[in-house]
C-alpha cells in the first residue's frame, strides 16, 4: 500500500496580491497568535493587523523577487523523501501542507483521497517542536482528515544525525570564507517568552541543535544563540539578532557567520531579514565580512533523515 508523505510547513505569498490574505491567516490562527481571553475577537484582529502590515510586508517580499519559495522547496523536499523512501523498499507518494498558504492541510487531504491513499505520515520540515509551527500544522491535518486518515506523526528531529550533518556542512561552507576563529551567530526565528514558560518545548530543542553542530565543529564560545523575526509588544526570546550583531560590533568584530537555525528552506526571513536587513546593519557597525550560512534544503544528510523518520514512523504503526 502506498502511504502519503505530508511535508508541513507555514507557506507564504505566492505573488504580492498574497501578502495581505497570507498575513491574515497567519494572524487568525489561535497558536500562532494567543489573544487569551480576546479570541472571539480573533478573526477582526486578523483581518486589522493584516491591513495595516500590508504595505510593509510587500515592500519587503518585492526586494525577494515579489514571493516566497517556500512553497516549491517544500514540494521538492516532499518529492525527495518520497524517492528515499521507495528506495527503503517503502511506496510513497509526496504532498504539502501550509499552515497559512496554499496548498494547505484541506487540499492535502482531498488530493490524497483522490489518490487514494489511506495512509499518510505528516512529516514536519521544522525540525524543533513548538505549538506555533508544528501543533498549528498537525491541528489542521487532523482536522482535515477528520479520522477518515490514518496518520503518523513526527514530532521533532533536532538531533537527528543526517539533519545535523547537513547545518554542519552548510555552516562548514560559510565558515570556509571569513577568517579563522570568527563568530558564529546562530540564528533562530523567536518565539514569545510566555509560549516557553507555558511549557512549549521550541527553546530546549533549538539549543539541542545548536549544542550538536557546535560541539562537531568544535566552536566553544565562538557559537552565540539569539533570535529574529519577533512581532508585536509582548517580550520574545533573546537575545534578538540585531542587538547581537551590535554587541559584536561594540566588541569589535570585524567578521561574522550567521547560520539560520528553525528554518530549513529558504523563506523571507533568511532571504531578505538575514541577507539584507542584517547584512547592511553589521557591515554599517563594521563587520565588513558578513557570511550567511544556507538552509540545509535539499541536502542529501537531510533527506536521508527525513526518510529515516518517516520509515520509522511507518514502521511503529505496523505499515511496512
Amino acid at each position: 500500500m502506498t502511504v502519503g508523505v505530508v511535508a508541513l510547513n507555514l507557506g507564504g505569498p505566492g505573488s504580492l496580491d498574497d501578502v495581505e490574505p497570507f498575513l491574515r491567516n497567519l494572524f487568525s490562527d489561535p497558536l500562532v497568535v494567543d489573544l487569551g481571553w480576546a479570541r472571539p475577537l480573533q478573526p477582526l484582529f486578523a483581518r486589522m493587523v493584516a491591513s495595516r502590515r500590508a504595505p510593509s510586508s510587500r515592500e519587503v517580499y518585492r526586494q525577494i523577487g515579489g514571493r516566497s519559495p517556500i512553497a516549491e522547496e517544500s514540494a521538492a523536499q516532499a518529492a525527495a523523501v518520497a524517492r528515499a523512501l521507495e528506495e527503503r523498499g517503502l511506496s510513497a507518494r509526496p504532498y504539502t501542507a501550509m499552515a497559512a498558504w496554499r496548498p494547505n492541510a484541506e487540499q492535502a487531504v482531498a488530493a490524497m483521497r483522490a489518490d487514494g491513499i489511506q495512509r499518510a505520515i505528516a512529516l514536519p520540515l521544522y525540525p524543533h517542536e513548538s505549538r506555533a509551527t508544528t501543533g498549528s500544522s498537525f491541528h489542521q491535518l487532523a482536522r482535515a482528515a477528520d479520522g477518515t486518515l490514518e496518520v503518523a506523526w513526527i514530532r521533532r528531529y533536532p538531533d537527528a544525525p543526517g539533519y545535523v550533518e547537513a547545518v554542519v556542512d552548510r555552516l562548514r561552507d560559510a565558515m570556509a570564507t571569513v577568517p579563522e576563529g570568527t563568530t558564529v551567530l546562530f540564528s533562530a526565528h523567536g518565539l514569545p517568552e510566555s509560549y516557553i514558560r507555558g511549557g512549549d518545548p521550541y527553546l530546549d530543542d533549538i539549543r539541542t541543535t545548536v549544542g550538536a553542530v557546535a560541539r562537531r565543529l568544535g566552536l566553544g564560545a565562538r557559537a552565540q544563540l539569539a533570535f529574529q523575526s519577533r512581532v508585536g509588544r509582548q517580550k520574545w526570546l533573546g537575545p534578538y539578532t540585531e542587538e547581537a550583531l551590535d554587541r559584536l560590533a561594540d566588541e569589535g568584530a570585524t567578521a561574522v557567520v550567521v547560520c539560520p537555525i528553525a528554518f530549513t528552506g529558504e523563506h523571507v526571513e533568511t532571504l531578505q531579514e538575514i541577507d539584507i536587513l542584517y547584512r547592511e546593519r553589521a557591515q554599517k557597525r563594521g563587520i565588513r565580512n558578513f557570511a550567511r550560512a544556507r538552509t540545509v534544503g535539499l541536502h542529501p544528510a537531510f533527506i536521508g533523515a527525513l526518510a529515516d523518520l518517516a520509515l520509522a514512523a511507518a514502521r511503529e504503526r505496523g505499515w511496512t
